[in-house]
Order: structure tokens, then C-alpha cells, then sequence
């Protein structure tokens, strides 16, 4: 094939394929956010919900980072965890169980994580000189009790831009995320002892993940 015609076809692939990327308004390139107490407590709330007992319960224990690739949002990643042993219930006594063997086994597998891959879905629902705010899914894999599961989230993040008043909290760029998903104990090797799952505990577990961070 003629050069001239390679160079054209790989250019009429190139647009095409960008001409579906979702750009973030006034912000270039990618954005390493990493996580930041100064911006934000960052915490993962945890909801069980069955026939004869509901609790929830958080971890304050977050940590990781993630990239906004402004340029394609969809192609944006990254990876947030936290230890099993950071999740309390409001019971001591539970917890433990929670921590044990037959139920998370933090010994064996002491971290909980969210790897992000990639956004789809998403509607920019507000982009202007002070910040940009837009509502997604995160498509990944959620890693827990040594099993590792496909996993989407529903999230909503709002950036906003430096500025003389978010340097009082945190230099760079201020991030914020909320993102919802549930996860299926049985899909994760967690099943606990006897019927207990089912009636004292959810068989699904609803997660709720705030997180605050800042570029670098």
C-alpha cells in the first residue's frame, strides 16, 4: 500500500476512534489523583440487609490512587483498597467474626480492592472555569478473599481547580468521587457458618465509597 494512503487511513482511524471519546472540558492530559485526609475523609461504608438483622458498618482505611485521562475518559484507571481489619461494625464481637476464617479471613487475605479499567457511560453533567462534574461507570475487577470479580460501580466525580481557596485545604487540583456497588458474598468464596447468610446477613453486600483526593 502506498504510504500516502497508510498515512490516511491510519489518521481516518485515529479520529474515528476518538471522535467517540468523552473529553473532561477544560482539563488536558491525565491527572494522577491521589488520595488526601486534607481534602476529604475518604471512607467505604458497608450495608447488610437481610430478614432478621440489619447493620452497616465503614473502613477509614483507604488508600490508592487513580488517573483521569481528560483527554478519554474512558480510558481513565486505578486502584483503591483497604484492610479487612479496618471495617468496623459498631460490634466487637462481630467484627472479629467478620475478620475470622469462615467469613473474610483477613489472616489469609488481609486487603479488599477495586481496580478500575476503564469509564463507560458517561454524561458531563457540568463543566466551567471553577470545576468539572460528571456521572459514570467503572468498569473493573473487585479482588476479595483471594477471588477476583468482575465489578462495575456507579460513580459520580467532581474536580475542581486550583484556586487561592482550595489551596487552603490541598495543593493541586481537588477530587471528589462517590461511587455505589454491591458485591454477592457467595460469588466470593465468603459463606460464613451454617444458614446464617441469608437471615442474619445479607447475601449482598451494598458498598458506598466516598473518596478525596488531589493531582499531583
Amino acid at each position: 500500500m502506498h504510504m500516502k494512503s497508510i498515512f490516511i487511513l491510519v489518521s481516518f482511524l485515529y479520529f474515528s476512534f476518538n471522535a467517540n471519546a468523552t473529553q473532561m472540558g477544560n482539563v488536558k492530559g491525565k491527572r494522577t489523583v491521589s488520595l488526601n485526609n486534607s481534602v476529604g475523609t475518604s471512607i467505604a461504608r458497608f450495608f447488610s440487609n437481610s430478614p432478621l438483622e440489619k447493620f452497616e458498618g465503614n473502613s477509614q482505611s483507604l488508600q490508592g490512587t487513580f488517573t483521569l485521562n481528560a483527554d478519554q475518559l474512558e480510558q481513565s484507571s486505578g486502584q483503591i483498597a483497604f484492610p479487612v481489619t479496618s471495617m468496623k461494625s459498631g460490634l466487637s464481637k462481630r467484627d472479629d467474626h467478620m475478620y475470622g476464617k469462615d467469613w473474610l479471613d483477613a489472616k489469609a487475605f488481609p486487603m479488599i480492592s477495586f481496580d478500575v479499567k476503564k469509564f463507560s457511560g458517561i454524561t458531563i453533567k457540568k463543566s466551567d472555569n471553577s470545576s468539572v462534574e460528571f456521572s459514570a461507570t467503572a468498569e473493573g475487577t473487585c479482588t476479595l478473599k483471594g477471588s477476583s470479580k468482575p465489578t462495575k460501580a456507579k460513580i459520580y466525580v467532581k474536580y475542581v481547580f486550583e484556586s487561592e481557596n482550595t489551596k487552603k485545604r490541598a495543593s493541586g487540583d481537588l477530587v471528589m468521587v462517590d461511587a455505589d456497588f454491591s458485591v454477592s458474598l457467595k460469588d466470593f468464596n465468603v459463606l460464613g457458618k451454617g444458614d446464617i447468610i441469608g437471615t442474619k446477613v445479607g447475601e449482598n453486600i451494598d458498598l458506598d465509597i466516598k473518596l478525596f483526593g488531589n493531582t499531583n
